[in-house]
């Protein structure tokens, strides 16, 4: 068959389609002019379309809709929609004016007079159809295609009995609700394409602005959408976009909506369009604000749909702020030191709420998404001993000047498990810079942070009243799997930070003893409002405080860790755990094969939390301690977030007696120099790990060490020959030592 035949046949099978279409279209007329009005007695209707739905309870505010989760200003983080669509319901009053007389115009402009069909309008779409020309309105009321959504499909098949129960269900619709609402309904209803359901999500899908700001030219294009969503898109087909929105504005100037003058002027608007997407600001804060919607509201906003407005606590300054100091330490440094990722929690000590959160330093990369903040718990090194020394200090069993011996110790069984190791190992605790110090106070030991006074404190204060200690200061997850467990299951490297922790747990202990021990749970939510606009959840910060330590004991620890002096011997004086002509406290953290890096530490109005290292646990190269990897990004944030705030500290409490600098819990000033002893040794005479046991290994109530060996006794020192020592002043005489004569 020859080309031109095929073409023949093709046109007059087109032909004949086109003339059973257009035969079908005025069945549809007739038989809508006609039955119609016999529709109305129940009974015909069924006989005739099938049983019908209610139109009862429909409303814009009872959709199905995204939810929306905002910062503390009103910006908003984070659209969560259900498998990639999205609806944001409006009400009418907010949609510009622009689009809906665009969506009168060029879909249905009898809508405000019609009973919810137009017959005129499907005689002339069935004449339109059957001649190739174009028309500006189809066929079906705004009233009929919001049935068409809501009742019986995007896709429904094209029979006889579709279209009269959808005109029936028109109908009926009209004679429930209002104009106004029908029009609201449908607005917030159509689909415009690239997942976007309702004119508001549309607006922020194609324009990033909303359904209450679109000009007269995004209101044309946009009205152009929902007969053809895909054919018309201004993304997808630019050019057939722009025809379209010619029409729309051609039909409102045929409406007498605008002039001439204003249809050629939005015509040649140039429009910025957007591809669709679902950008989120501070991923890893909006994840954690989903989890505690689902764990403390049992609120799923992908699944819910019901439409909850979410304001939370961020801050959108220190967000950027926190973000952007992440990301330079770890550009800076991150190649040299080894160290790829980072993570910062920052919180209002007062009340509770998460003013930024970086989870890691690229969200977008692979595994990227995992929250370093919250999700993955890490070992938090040094960081951990402001709880032991809180401990030790509740205990009134130590005070901050209590001297404590920094010696070589040796334990039977291994410090990073209760009881023995696998291989029965013993256990040698080091001091970071393996050296040992004397006799040093309490205070120094814990500004320097020397591993053994650590050590010692933690075993004198009992690792139960440790562990006890982290709970009641924030520490939600201690050791992984996180869960209780029992306390003596804890090894004594506790206080060294073996037990991995959250970075907002960590963030959470710097804000508790920021208030002098009121304990708020990290709040990252202040309030939620669901689609009606009621109030679902109002924050108070009154309902969310526990005392955890006394203020007198909060004080004194404060105290200890704010006093740069205290760690200059270590860490040098003035350095990044200092703010210039500020009252700080702060404490770093690094853990064994550095594989962790720590900065905690808080004024009375902000305390904040960092970790920098690699999720995969590589470890970090030279020698990287907390100093030189998270301490930078602590320094720079709260030199910043602080800038424009006065210097703050605290007024000495009840209970604390001050001498000379020095604070001390009332009565605690003369106490037992129980750590300046030699400590207990154990009392068998060979260690042989594989039949010793564990009540062997305590001594005075305290895991024992090994006897160190006797040096050997150093030999008796030899006179030096006389003609060796070194003459006396005045008694060299002619060449010859000897005593001066005395005249």
């Amino acid at each position: 068959m020859t080309p031109h035949r095929r073409s023949r046949q093709h046109l007059a099978l087109w032909r004949k389609r086109r003339r059973a279409d257009f035969r079908r279209i005025l069945l549809l007329a007739f038989v809508t002019l006609f039955l119609i009005p016999l529709m109305a007695i129940p009974a015909v209707a069924a006989s005739t379309v099938g049983p019908l739905p209610a139109v009862d309870g429909l409303s814009s505010s009872g959709m199905e809709q995204d939810t929306l989760i905002y910062d503390r200003n009103g910006g908003l983080l984070a659209d969560i929609g259900k498998q990639g669509d999205h609806r944001i319901v409006v009400p009418l009053s907010y949609i510009s004016p622009w689009l809906v007389k665009a969506t009168l115009a060029t879909e249905d402009r009898t809508f405000y007079n019609n009973s919810g069909i137009d017959l005129g309008g499907i005689f002339r779409a069935a004449w339109a159809d059957y001649t190739h020309h174009h028309i500006n309105q189809g066929g079906s009321t705004i009233s009929q295609q919001l049935v068409k959504q809501v009742f019986i499909g995007p896709n429904p098949a094209p029979t006889i009995q579709r279209k009269l129960k959808e005109a029936i269900l028109a109908i009926a619709l009209n004679r429930r609700y209002t104009k106004n609402q029908i029009l609201e309904m449908y607005l917030n209803t159509i689909y415009y394409g690239s997942q976007s359901y309702g004119v508001e999500s549309a607006s922020r899908s194609f324009f990033k602005s909303n359904a209450h700001d679109v000009t007269l030219a995004q209101a044309a294009m946009m009205a152009g959408l929902p007969q053809a969503p895909t054919q018309n898109s201004p993304v997808l087909n630019p050019e057939t976009a722009k025809r379209r929105q010619a029409e729309v504005l051609q039909a409102m100037v045929d409406a007498k909506y605008i002039t001439p003058a204003q249809a050629t002027a939005a015509y040649a608007e140039k429009l910025a369009v957007s591809a669709p997407s679902n950008l989120i600001k501070a991923p890893y804060f909006v994840d954690y604000v989903i989890k505690t919607l689902r764990s403390q509201f049992h609120i799923d906003p992908v699944g819910d749909r019901k439409g909850y407005r979410v304001y939370t606590s961020l801050d959108p300054n220190l967000q950027t702020l926190a973000e952007r100091v992440v990301a330079e330490q770890v550009a800076q440094k991150g190649n040299y030191y080894n160290f790829h990722d980072g993570a910062l929690v920052s919180m209002n000590p007062k009340t509770g709420e998460v003013l930024a959160m970086v989870g890691g330093d690229n969200y977008q990369r692979p595994g990227g998404y995992y929250n370093m903040a919250y999700d993955v718990p890490r070992q938090p090194g040094s960081s951990f001993k402001m709880i032991t020394y809180t401990a030790a200090i509740e205990s009134r069993r130590f005070n901050m000047l209590s001297p404590i011996l920094d010696e070589p110790m040796k334990f039977p069984v291994g410090g990073s498990a209760p009881g023995y190791l696998p291989n029965f190992a013993p256990y040698s605790p080091q001091n970071y810079d393996l050296r040992f110090h004397g006799t040093l106070p309490l205070k120094m030991a814990m500004g320097n942070s020397m591993n053994i006074p650590a050590l010692k404190v933690e075993l004198r204060t009992g690792i139960p009243a440790v562990v006890d200690m982290a709970k009641r200061l924030g520490i939600t997850c201690l050791g992984l799997p996180c869960g209780d467990r029992d306390p003596s299951t804890y090894p004594m490297s506790l206080t060294l930070g073996s037990s991995e922790v959250r970075l907002t747990d960590m963030a959470t202990v710097a804000s508790t003893l920021a208030t002098l021990g009121i304990r708020h749970t990290p709040a990252p939510v202040l309030k939620i409002k669901d689609g009606l606009g009621r109030d679902v959840f109002t924050y108070d910060s009154k309902k969310n405080e526990f005392r955890a330590v006394t203020p007198d004991v909060a004080f004194i620890v404060n105290s200890i860790m704010s006093d740069d002096r205290n760690r200059c011997l270590e860490f040098g004086c003035h350095g990044d755990l200092t703010l210039p002509g500020r009252h700080v406290a702060a404490k770093t953290g690094t853990t064994q094969a550095f594989k962790d890096n720590w900065t905690v530490g808080f004024t009375p109005s902000l305390a904040t939390a960092v970790w920098v290292g690699n999720p995969d646990n590589t470890p970090l190269n030279h020698n990287s301690s907390g100093i030189v990897g998270a301490a930078p990004i602590w320094h720079k944030f709260m030199m910043q977030a602080l800038a424009r705030t006065p210097d703050e500290w605290y007024s000495v409490p009840a209970g604390v007696d001050r001498v000379g600098g020095n604070f001390f819990l009332s009565g605690t000033e003369r106490l037992q120099p129980i750590l300046a002893q030699p400590w207990p040794t154990c009392k068998f005479g060979s260690f042989n790990p594989y039949n010793l046991s564990y009540a062997q290994t305590i001594v005075d109530g305290v895991p024992c060490v090994l006897a160190r060996p006797k040096p050997p006794p150093p030999s008796q020192p030899q006179p030096t020959p006389r003609d060796q020592q070194p003459c006396p002043p005045g008694w060299l005489q002619n060449g010859r030592c000897q005593p001066p004569i005395n005249n």
